[in-house]
């Protein structure tokens, strides 16, 4: 198997660069954003829009994995295009586990 062409390494790195923006994205708008709301919703804008935008790196993250599967086993590019779908596979594990917690706490 050869390597893809230029237009799907184009492609790649533009999906690296989405990924990258919404992941980071994500924590700078959860540390910065001012909480709205009173009462149990106080705060509930920070968790949404953190979310929010960890979904849009996880939905870039599984474009990523679908467009590195296109390179030869064994490459590094293959190899790197796991690492965001693993992160975002491990946001939800977590965000499972931290429900599952509170539930089972009460």
């Amino acid at each position: 198997m050869t390597d893809p062409g230029d237009g799907k390494r184009l492609v790649l790195t533009g999906l690296f660069a989405l990924w990258v923006f919404a992941f980071a994205y994500a924590f700078y708008a959860l540390a910065t954003l001012e909480p709205t709301g009173d009462g149990f919703t106080r705060g509930a804008n920070r968790i949404t829009t953190y979310l929010g935008w960890q979904g849009v790196a996880g939905m870039a993250g599984l474009a990523i994995f679908a467009v590195g599967q296109g390179w030869p086993k064994g490459a590094t590019v293959r190899t790197l295009s796991r690492v965001p779908l693993g992160l975002a596979l491990l946001h939800v594990v977590g965000i499972a586990g931290i429900i599952l917690w509170a539930r089972v706490a009460v």
